[in-house]
């Protein structure tokens, strides 16, 4: 990792990250790894953030899903 790299993170939020753990088959740790490093993003915790953030706009485009206001 380089320098350039560790200060071009983008913070998350202001307020301190939850932890969540989750079980994952091999085969999705395969195809996040791929995603991980097809789209040069850094960290296996930043491409599951991604691909959750893609999967909730597309519920939210199909009508399947809506966010809360709060």
């Amino acid at each position: 990792m380089f320098i350039e790299d560790i200060l071009s993170m983008e913070k998350l939020s202001d307020k301190p990250p939850k932890r969540l753990q989750i079980l994952m088959t091999e085969e999705e740790l395969s195809l996040i790894s791929s995603y991980t490093h097809q789209n040069e993003i850094y960290g296996r915790s930043a491409a599951i953030r991604t691909l959750v953030e893609i999967g909730l706009k597309a519920e939210q485009e199909a009508g399947r899903f809506k966010p809360r206001k709060e």
